[in-house]
């Protein structure tokens, strides 16, 4: 019994397929599956053609029995769930012996990924930034409306845009002079403030705002007051999302809740610090940080499905698993 877990992001799309006595046995891939960045007929078909190379690298035969677990960026809302599945089902030029197809938002995945199926709570900071939760059937979600709607706080791109406000209020005087100032001027390779309007405004990506994120980090280790305070208050609003979801899912704070900090900003120890600090008043919260690939929880999405309990899930992936693939680059 085959499981293809599939991480449908943003910027990529990363396939791992396991057996259940075997392991994870191979590996892929693709580009960004979004629906709404891309498409949803191509989104549909990057899964299709990863599916297809999984079937011939793998020379599966049509006797073969593969299970489906989609975590895919954009498909928070059942309807956009359907919608896609229907595209999916018009668009896959194969008639592919697909036992079940278990599809999910992206940040359910990135969730299971540390608590095999198990409830709880995940904050997802990259560029953008989501905060979701799972509990009994209900998931819930705070966040996550894109850059134009709020600026996503916690995310790459909010970070990024604070410190472009923060150097570019020194030049106007209309703030205190930051140690941003000269790490942007050196790590950008310019020679004054006002040369950055073209490398933000010329072909504007996203990505590149959420770039200057790393600008706050190495000013935070410098003590520059900016750059702390912009640290703290970015905590502080992660740190908010999830007690609101606390709030709304668990009703009781007798039982622990797992909350997941995923994503690339939580790869500096100093916002995790400042979150867990901020979170230190609820005990049933254990704050920890993302450890395995998102595209693991796509697994334990199928399995969960399948009626395995959590303690069964991370007993089946951790064992088997680490020996395969997930040890050589996912």
């Amino acid at each position: 019994m085959y499981i293809l877990g599939i991480d449908g992001g943003g910027t990529k799309t990363k396939a791992l397929l396991f057996h259940k006595t075997e392991g994870h046995v191979w590996e892929t891939e693709a580009e960004a599956a979004n629906p709404h960045s891309t498409s949803y007929t191509h989104s549909a078909k990057v899964i299709s053609q990863i599916i297809s190379e999984a079937y011939e690298h793998n020379h599966f035969s049509d006797n073969t029995e593969v299970s489906l677990g989609l975590g895919i960026a954009g498909l928070g809302r059942e309807a956009d769930r359907k919608k896609w599945v229907e595209y999916f089902q018009k668009t896959s030029p194969h008639s592919f012996p697909i036992n079940e197809i278990v599809v999910e938002h992206d940040g359910t995945i990135a969730l299971y990924s540390e608590t095999f199926g198990a409830d709880g709570i995940v904050s997802i900071c990259g560029t953008g930034a989501i905060t979701l939760g799972v509990h009994q059937s209900r998931t819930a979600r705070v966040g996550g409306w894109g850059h134009v709607i709020g600026g996503d706080p916690g995310s790459g791109y909010d970070l990024g845009s604070q410190a472009l406000i923060a150097v570019f209020n020194e030049l106007d005087g209309l703030g205190p002079k930051t140690a941003l100032t000269d790490l942007i001027l050196d790590g950008e390779e310019i020679d004054c403030i006002e040369e950055l309007i073209p490398i933000i405004y010329q072909h504007f990506e996203k990505q590149r705002v959420a770039a200057f994120a790393s600008y706050v980090f190495q000013a935070a280790e410098m003590k520059d007051d900016i750059a702390l305070k912009i640290i703290q208050e970015t905590a502080k609003q992660i740190a908010n999302r999830g007690n609101v979801l606390f709030e709304r899912l668990f009703q009781t704070r007798d039982e622990t809740v797992s909350f997941v900090l995923a994503g690339g900003i939580f790869q500096n120890d100093l916002i995790v610090e400042k979150v867990k600090a901020e979170l230190a008043a609820i005990p049933s919260l254990n704050v920890l940080t993302s450890q395995n690939p998102p595209v693991i929880g796509s697994i334990a999405l199928v399995l969960k499905q399948q009626g395995y309990l959590p303690e069964q899930i991370k007993r089946m992936l951790s064992d088997k698993g680490r020996r395969g693939a997930i040890n050589e680059g996912l």
